[in-house]
């Protein structure tokens, strides 16, 4: 410390040195104190270099979820994740010393493939589910080999600049060719295959530029990514995506005014407690006209652009089979479901309920809905528990991307798929027992 070099001439421990100033010159010594530890407080930290091993890392958070049909490479997403499984399954080979600590960290997540593979023995489509439950294996084996291989800081910098290059690419291609971009409504899709996919990917892009911005890491770059990511999240007309990008930022500023201290933290709870009066008061005398609103306001109807129609079917096929449900994906792949109908109905061809209960409920029944509620509520606790340990704004990016996760689960389906971002980020983010080394 500083302190201890200024005062080792005077023969003096750290705490005589802090006797001697505030006795010998209270007033200034104290302030150049203060000042020196805001300065200490408000210092980006050193976050380590990005080797070569983030390269791989980075390409496949730009091009998995990248449309191939409008970049004219059908299969693309198909051999990223490929690429991402051999790579998993290589680091568990020639890493196997970390094997028992790394699945040890992970008990409770490891239940999903696990369930979603044993699920084949009552499916309805037996085969395909054990292939799919495979494929979920390989995507939380990969965000394992990641959190490992590059740690959490690491984790931020690859996520955001693999979503740069998505921003850049959506950008060029919005100037070249809007008609490949461009909905009917004027939502812009970007090179992704849905305004809703570009829509959360860079609802996902505002946190990690929002954080690494406020540890300081290239300020400039991630400042320009933040506002061109909230120009194309704008641009998507994806209201799921605007809340969830909201949501998600939203602990930030809690741990902003935490960070100032308490006097900052009293006066912003007591502001946020008066605000949340006045909501429930007008919530409680006005809700029916104001959620009508809302919905207008966001481009979406009473039925949520259709979504209420698929609960509905989802809802209808759980009490079927309440229990253990019906294996992982064979709703969908099964001739004997409703979903033909479904398609019918909606005009549209789904693969999912767009909302990650009713998928779990399905595919799994009661059995499911307990796994998925203790996996969400066992990763909140630690990486709010880690957080607390080193409150860093890079360590805060797990919270952010958790309070973006519920929003999205509730109206998509982006946690329990096989080769998905979220769920790759999702077992990336969960701290590793008993190895400080890797957390």
């Amino acid at each position: 410390m500083a302190l201890r070099r200024d005062t080792a001439g005077f023969g003096l421990d750290h705490t005589a040195g802090l006797n001697w100033l505030a006795t010998s010159a209270p007033g200034a010594a104290m302030e150049r104190l203060s000042g020196r530890r805001a300065r200490r407080r408000n210092r980006p930290a050193d976050l380590p270099r990005l080797g070569l091993a983030a390269i791989p890392w980075i390409l496949l958070i730009l091009l998995a979820p990248l449309s191939g049909e409008q970049l004219k490479l059908p299969g693309l997403d198909k051999a990223v994740w490929l690429g991402a499984d051999l790579a998993a399954l290589a680091f568990l080979v020639l890493r196997r010393d970390l094997t028992s600590t790394l699945f040890g960290s992970r008990p409770i997540l490891l239940l999903w493939p696990a369930l979603a593979m044993l699920s084949a023995a009552w499916s309805l489509t037996p085969g395909i589910t054990a292939y799919h439950g495979l494929q979920l294996l390989a995507t939380i084996l990969a965000g394992i080999a990641l959190r490992a291989t590059v740690g959490l800081s690491g984790i931020v910098r690859i996520v955001f600049l693999g979503l740069l290059g998505g921003q850049i690419l959506s950008i060029v291609l919005g100037v070249a060719a809007p008609g490949m971009t461009r909905g009917l409504s004027g939502e812009w899709s970007g090179v992704y295959s849905h305004k809703n996919v570009l829509g959360s990917l860079m609802s996902l892009q505002l946190l990690c530029a929002a954080c690494l911005f406020l540890q300081g890491w290239h300020r400039l770059l991630t400042g320009a990514a933040f506002l061109g990511a909230l120009g194309l999240l704008a641009s998507s007309h994806s209201a799921t995506a605007l809340v969830a990008g909201a949501l998600g930022l939203a602990p930030l500023v809690v741990i902003i005014a935490w960070r100032q201290g308490n006097l900052v933290t009293g006066f912003c709870l007591g502001v946020a407690i008066a605000l949340a009066g006045i909501g429930i008061l007008i919530a409680a005398t006005h809700g029916a006209a104001l959620s009508t609103s809302l919905l207008s306001d966001l481009g979406k109807d009473t039925t949520l652009t259709g979504r209420t129609i698929l609960w509905q079917f989802g809802i209808d096929q759980f009490w079927r089979e309440p229990f253990i449900g019906i294996g992982y994906k064979a709703y969908w792949e099964s001739p004997i479901t409703t979903a033909p109908y479904l398609h019918f109905t909606t005009k549209q061809k789904v693969w999912f309920f767009h909302n990650n209960f009713i998928d779990i409920a399905v595919a799994f029944g009661t059995v499911g809905l307990l796994v998925f509620a203790c996996v969400l509520l066992d990763t909140a606790r630690r990486i709010i528990r880690h957080f607390a340990r080193s409150p860093g704004y890079v360590e805060a990016w797990p919270i952010l991307f958790l309070a973006q996760i519920t929003v999205l689960i509730c109206f998509e389906c982006p946690l329990f798929v096989n080769h998905g971002v979220h769920q790759f980020l999702m077992a990336a983010i969960l701290p590793v027992l008993r190895s400080p080394r890797l957390r």
